[in-house]
C-alpha cells in the first residue's frame, strides 16, 4: 500500500510515505551535497534551492521499486485547451480519484509532505521568471507545425535605424516636432510596433493625447499582441475619465501579458486597489515538486484537501509518462512540457474534492475556493488558468493564444480584476468596483 490513502477525501499527504512507511528524517546532508542532489540534471535557468527547500528533498529510507529522474519542462513546447465549464461533479471526482489511484499504485515512490507556500519551487515547475513587461522589439509567432513559440527580434532597415536615432536625439533635447517627424519617417521605412510605441509614449508625456492615441493605435494594428500598445490607450482613456474605454483596453493588455506590473497598477487605480486584492488574484495553490537523489518524488503542499489533490496531480502529470500520454493522446517519449490542459485537470480535481466535502457537510467554507467554483461553473477555468497560473509564469504564451482562449482571459480580467460595473467616485477621483 502506498503513502496516499485510496479514500478520496482522506487523501493524506501528511507524513505518510509510500509503501506504508514514513519518510526518514536523517541528519541533513551538507549544503554542497544537498545542492548537487537537488540540482541533478537541472537546467541552467534553475536557481539554487534554499536550505528549507533542500530539506524537503532529504532522501527517504524506503526501498524504491522504480526511481524517478528529475523532470523539468521543455519550454519550447506548449499546448492550449478549450475553456470548458466545470458542470459535472462526477467528472471532477473521477479526476481526483485518478490522482489518488495513480499515487497509490505507482511503482514510483511518492513522499508526501506539508510545505509552506514560500517553499514552492515555481521556477522549477514553470521555467525562469518573465520580464515585468513585454519587449516591444520582439514579435511573437506560433509554429503551425509543432505549436512552438518563437520570439523574433524586429529587424530595421538602415534608413529606419538612422531615422530612429534622429528621433531619439531630438526627443531627448525636447524638440517634439522634429522627433515626431523622425519617428514617422522610421515607421515608413520599417513599420514596427516598437517605433509607434515610442512615438506614442513621447506624445503622451507632452500632453498631446490625440496624437499619442493615434500612435498607440498604429502600434496595435502592426502588432495586436503587444500589451503595452493596448495599455497606452487605456492610460489615456483613464486620464480623461473614460472608465469604460479604459477598462476595455486594459483587459486586452492584461490578457496579452498577465505579468505586467504597469497594467496591474492601472487596474488598481481604476478599482481603488480591488484588482490586486481580490481573493482569486492570490496564487491559490503553491506547491513543491521535485525528486531526491534516491529517486523518490517529493510533493509538498500547504495543507487542505484541495491543495493536496492539486499538488498530487501536478506530480503525477510530471512523473507518470504513461498517464500523461493517455490523457493527452501523445507518445510517452514526448518531453514533459507545460499545457493548459494539465492545469485545468489539476484545478478541476481540487474543485471536485472541495465541492464534495462541502456537499457532505464535512468541509469548511473557503471564500477563495468558493470564488473559483463560481468562475468554473459560470465561464470555465480557461481564463483563470491562463491568466493567474500560466500567464504569471509564461506570459509570452498569452501573446499567441487561440482566439477563444484569449477571449476567456479578457472575460476573466473584466470580471475578476476590474469588476463590473465600474462607477466613478468624484470625491476621490478614482474608480471603484460597484458591489
Amino acid at each position: 500500500m502506498r503513502g496516499a490513502r485510496a479514500a478520496l477525501v482522506t487523501f493524506a499527504l501528511g507524513s505518510v510515505g509510500c509503501a506504508g512507511a514514513t519518510p526518514m528524517t536523517p541528519a541533513p546532508p551538507s549544503p554542497e551535497a544537498a545542492e548537487i542532489q537537488a540540482r541533478s540534471g537541472a537546467p541552467a535557468w534553475l536557481p539554487a534551492y534554499s536550505a528549507a527547500q533542500r530539506a524537503l528533498l532529504a532522501p527517504v529510507d524506503t526501498p524504491i521499486q522504480t526511481p524517478a529522474a528529475p523532470v523539468y519542462p521543455d519550454l519550447g513546447r506548449f499546448e492550449y485547451a478549450g475553456p470548458a465549464r466545470v458542470d459535472d461533479l462526477r467528472r471532477t471526482l473521477r479526476f481526483s480519484s485518478l490522482i489518488v489511484t495513480v499515487i497509490d499504485k505507482s511503482p514510483r515512490l511518492y513522499s508526501l509532505d506539508d510545505a509552506p507556500p514560500e517553499l514552492a519551487n515555481l521556477i522549477a515547475q514553470y521555467g525562469p521568471p518573465p520580464s515585468a513587461e513585454p519587449d516591444p522589439w520582439q514579435a511573437a509567432e506560433m509554429s503551425r507545425k509543432d505549436r512552438s513559440l518563437t520570439l523574433t527580434e524586429v529587424k530595421l532597415s538602415e534608413e529606419a535605424k538612422a531615422s530612429l536615432a534622429t528621433a531619439r536625439a531630438k526627443r531627448d533635447v525636447g524638440d517634439t516636432k522634429a522627433a515626431s517627424d523622425a519617428f514617422r519617417a522610421a515607421l515608413v521605412a520599417t513599420p514596427a510596433a516598437a517605433i509607434a510605441l515610442e512615438l506614442g509614449d513621447m506624445l503622451a508625456a507632452k500632453g498631446q493625447a490625440k496624437e499619442a492615441r493615434d500612435a498607440f493605435e498604429e502600434a496595435v494594428i502592426i502588432d495586436p499582441t503587444l500589451a503595452t500598445a493596448h495599455l497606452g490607450i487605456a492610460e489615456l482613456a483613464a486620464k480623461r475619465g473614460d472608465r469604460d474605454e479604459a477598462r476595455r483596453w486594459l483587459a486586452e493588455a492584461i490578457a496579452y501579458w498577465p505579468a505586467s506590473r504597469r497594467a496591474l497598477a492601472l487596474a488598481d487605480r481604476l478599482t481603488n486597489g480591488l484588482a490586486s486584492s481580490r481573493l482569486t488574484r492570490l496564487p491559490l495553490f503553491r506547491v513543491f515538486v521535485d525528486v531526491d537523489s534516491a529517486g523518490a518524488i517529493h510533493v509538498g503542499s500547504s495543507g487542505g484537501e484541495p491543495a493536496r489533490i492539486y499538488a498530487g496531480c501536478r506530480a503525477v502529470m510530471r512523473y507518470e509518462p504513461k498517464v500523461r500520454a493517455r490523457i493527452f493522446e501523445q507518445p510517452e517519449d514526448v518531453p514533459y512540457h507545460l499545457t493548459m490542459m494539465e492545469e485545468l485537470i489539476c484545478m478541476e480535481s481540487a474543485i471536485g474534492v472541495y465541492v464534495a466535502a462541502r456537499m457532505s457537510g464535512k468541509g469548511a467554507a473557503d471564500p477563495t475556493m468558493d470564488a473559483l467554483v463560481d468562475i468554473a461553473r459560470d465561464e470555465g477555468l480557461g481564463g483563470y488558468v491562463m491568466t493567474e497560473i500560466l500567464g504569471r509564469h509564461r506570459p509570452e504564451r498569452a501573446r499567441v493564444a487561440p482566439r477563444e482562449v484569449h477571449r476567456a482571459m479578457v472575460r476573466y480580467v473584466e470580471r475578476t480584476m476590474l469588476g463590473a460595473p465600474l462607477v466613478a467616485d468624484p470625491d476621490q477621483g478614482v474608480y471603484t468596483a460597484a458591489r
